[in-house]
């Protein structure tokens, strides 16, 4: 049995994007089924990013994020995540996050294996 002190890893990841010039840091936190969870902590834009193999929760420790989603037809979907916010994005949907400052993440990934990314606009040309 493990016991995981989330604040204390907050805590950590706060220091260590502090210290890293990319200002990113994460913190993993173990498996859940075969989910990845963890916290991740940094500022600027994601690569686009879809799972394939289930849904992605994403909860707002501190900060706030933009997230965008695109529709099977590529329409975008915007919200802004706050503090305490909890979303959970679909299934073999694209999307990004965007944060101006700083924020940190908890969150539960499905397995690598299932997980495409790309700088690009997936897309294609806008």
């Amino acid at each position: 049995m493990k016991i995981h002190d989330v604040h204390s890893a907050l805590e950590d990841i706060r220091r260590r994007a502090g210290a890293n010039p990319r200002r990113r840091a994460n913190a993993d936190l173990g498996l859940l089924n075969d989910y990845a969870v963890g916290l991740g902590r940094y500022s600027g834009q994601s690569p686009w990013e879809r799972h394939r193999n289930g849904d992605e929760l994403l909860y707002v420790m501190d900060g706030e994020v933009q997230i965008t989603l695109l529709s099977e037809a590529g329409a975008e979907e915007r919200e802004i995540l706050h503090t305490g916010s909890l979303f959970v994005v679909p299934r073999d949907r694209w999307h990004q996050l965007d944060a101006s400052n700083e924020v940190s993440i908890f969150f539960a990934s499905p397995p690598e294996s299932g997980a495409e990314r790309t700088q690009d606009d997936p897309r294609g040309s806008k």
